[in-house]
């Protein structure tokens, strides 16, 4: 069966329906024909109501015994023969509409050709298909369950049944001439053997396609991420695992962005929760404000509720040295409830992020001193109970369920971050919008304002060449360290501060060198416009450019740790002698 395009099942139904009423209005008029055509006859039996039920419905075949010799009809039998055959060939086009809609759909779907590919049973599976078929794009659907047909043409979706680890699977969904191809499966596991069959599926010598794994453990999509990033001239095939939270947290602040009081005073938030969206909160929120605070000493305030509360802020600071930048986090070892019993405190932002969503959604819902703590909004972390958010929006008149004056927000992480728009950005793209914001944050602070210069605008608002080129020196990470003989890892306490030896920033700051000239003399050949004359001293060889130029590459080579570090990674070498070992050969 083709599946139908959403404006075509209306029709479709209309059709339905009409010869529907037609096979009845069949049935009536062949009896009541029939009775009137048999009423001469001479045996009174053959106007029995079992022999006229038969002969009618003799006519959905084509023909019935007494019409063999007819030659005068009543007008109502006449009608009948012609409509019931009619009835009975579209039954049959219906009936071999059906049987045949599997197999149309699999030749479809091994066809289909630039397309994007999702496995997976999830929610977030089945998000990200509706919002890229809502954004025009043709969708492939591996699942292991059954594909209803009434799914796929409500969603207007292409369907593939299996297991998306098995490469036949796969192949019958032609992963492999995808553009993009999303592993979106319940285990982490599986989504990575996702990406690996992919990749081995796609013809020689192909280039641009993209896979993306999902990670559900965000410690493991972090090793995963280190480990891409070190493989050297990784162009072929773009591959990058994502966490939901992550992305979601993102959203979540577009949506709660923190803001100064009148008098430039940081504000309070209340963070309480046990999953690991309040862990990715907590990170996002120190470097949106260290991007918004009106100074560098402001720190937002921040009361963090959960069972091990202050072992987790260990942790997460050790991991991530901007909370302790941006953030002033007390930790409460305990619950909502007894940190109200010790202290009346005031918030302009509660975010309850639990495990168990239900708990919090009760949580919220029945804490009433909570609510009066609250001055902003009451943001409640949901993902089964989603649905619910439409219960509470204050723009429903009335709305079903009481919003608490409008202040309760439902958030759905999986809605949130399965945006493809978020997805695609890799950990090549979250480095380079890092490179952007440190740029940023020692403009502010050496008391430049934002809009005062073409770079002093946020990642979103920056000119293409000016994010291009970050994006460039971000991608040379990964081939900068392994020619270092080094490697990155997650942040841990173990680690130590890496720096590199002055021979390294040497070496490496000639190699920047020599990438921003290659990159700016590109840009200038595809946009045949000259680079600026300030840029002019800089595009000589390493012996040739100002000293402040050579600086400037020395400074991004020490700015590497760093960078990784604001990631969540940190540089570790790959063995003692690494440090001894010529970086390139004289």
């Amino acid at each position: 069966m083709v599946t139908m395009s959403r404006a075509s099942q209306p029709a479709v139904t209309a059709t339905r329906l009409l010869f529907a009423l037609a096979g009845l209005a069949a049935l009536v008029l062949g009896y009541l024909g029939f009775d009137q055509y048999l009423a001469a006859a001479p045996d009174p039996h053959t106007r029995d109501p079992l022999n006229l039920t038969y002969h009618t419905l003799q006519l959905f075949v084509l023909g019935a015994d007494p019409l063999q010799e007819a030659v005068r009809l009543p007008p109502s039998l006449q009608i009948a023969r012609f409509v019931a055959p009619a009835v009975t060939l579209y039954a049959l086009f219906e009936a071999g509409r059906l049987l045949l809609a599997t197999e149309w759909r699999r030749w479809r779907a091994r066809r289909s050709r630039g397309h994007v590919v999702i496995c997976g049973d999830t929610s977030a599976a089945r998000t990200l298909a509706d919002r890229l078929y809502q954004d025009g794009q043709r969708v492939v659907w591996v699942r292991s369950r059954p594909i209803g047909p009434l799914e796929l043409r409500r969603r207007a979706l292409l369907g593939v049944q299996g297991d998306p680890r098995d490469p036949d699977v796969l192949r019958g969904a032609a992963a492999g001439h995808a553009a993009v191809v999303y592993a979106c499966t319940g285990e982490s596991a599986a989504n990575l053997t996702i990406a690996a069959a992919v990749a081995r599926l796609a013809p020689p010598g192909r280039q641009g396609l993209a896979v993306y794994a999902q990670i559900h453990e965000p410690d493991w999509a972090l090793t995963l991420q280190a480990r891409r990033l070190s493989v050297p001239e990784a162009t072929v095939h773009r591959l990058d695992f994502f966490h939901l939270d992550d992305l979601a947290v993102r959203v979540l602040l577009a949506q709660q962005p923190l803001v100064a009081g009148p008098d430039g005073a940081a504000p309070r938030v209340l963070l309480a929760g046990d999953s690991t969206l309040a862990r990715a909160l907590l990170g996002e929120l120190a470097r949106h404000w260290r991007l918004h605070r009106p100074h560098p000493e402001a720190r937002v305030e921040v009361d963090l509720v959960a069972p091990n509360a202050t072992r987790l802020l260990e942790r997460l600071a050790r991991r991530r040295p901007v909370l302790l930048d941006a953030c002033r986090i007390t930790p409460y070892d305990g619950t909502v409830g007894d940190l109200f019993t010790a202290a009346e405190p005031r918030y302009d932002h509660a975010f309850l992020c639990f495990t168990d969503e239900k708990y919090g959604l009760q949580l919220a819902l029945s804490e009433h001193r909570l609510w009066h703590a609250v001055d902003g909004d009451l943001v409640v972390a949901v993902d089964g109970l989603a649905e619910l958010a439409d219960a509470f929006r204050p723009e429903q008149s009335p709305p079903l369920l009481d919003p608490l004056n409008g202040r309760l927000r439902l958030f759905s992480p999986v809605v949130a971050g399965c945006d493809p728009a978020l997805i695609t950005e890799d950990l090549s793209e979250r480095l380079a919008r890092l490179i952007h914001e440190r740029y940023l944050v020692a403009r502010l602070a050496g008391g430049d304002a934002m809009g005062s210069g073409d770079a002093m605008a946020p990642w979103s608002e920056l000119d293409e060449s000016l994010r291009r080129a970050n994006l460039l020196q971000a991608a040379d990470i990964g081939p900068k360290l392994h020619q270092a003989h080094c490697a990155i890892v997650p942040r841990d306490a173990g680690g130590g501060d890496f720096r590199f030896t002055e021979d390294e920033i040497e070496e490496l700051a000639r190699r920047e060198s020599r990438r921003w000239v290659a990159a700016t003399l590109a840009e200038s050949r595809a946009t045949g416009v000259p680079p600026a004359s300030r840029y002019q001293p800089y595009l000589g060889e390493w012996d040739e450019i100002p000293p402040d130029g050579k600086e400037r590459c020395r400074a991004a080579i020490r700015d590497i740790p760093e960078i990784l570090g604001e990631a969540g990674f940190q540089v570790v070498r790959l063995s003692d002698t690494g440090a001894n070992r010529a970086l390139f050969p004289a």
